[in-house]
């Protein structure tokens, strides 16, 4: 059986809209819930993050994996936001 982690990374245009969401003194874990591993985005899908009634999309940029030795891997979602909001 594998050990699956999931890593969200920002790009530097997602992060200042995701803080304006969600300042830093908020737990933005509570407002990240994503689908089990099997049903992950694929680049180009869009999540809809953020508080009740103020969520905005971001667009899955990248979606990579590294293997991190025996059955340990880790997928990384790397979130932009749409082009007409840069």
């Amino acid at each position: 059986m594998s050990n699956i982690q999931l890593d969200i990374e920002w790009t530097e245009a997602a992060s200042r809209k995701i803080e304006k969401l969600m300042p830093r003194n908020v737990n933005k874990d509570s407002y990240l819930a994503l689908p089990p591993v099997e049903c992950l985005p694929m680049e180009g899908d869009v999540l809809f993050l953020g508080p009740s009634g103020k969520q905005q999309p971001f667009i899955v940029a990248e979606r990579q994996y590294h293997h991190d030795g025996d059955a340990d891997w880790t997928i990384i979602l790397i979130l932009d936001v749409p082009h007409e909001t840069h």
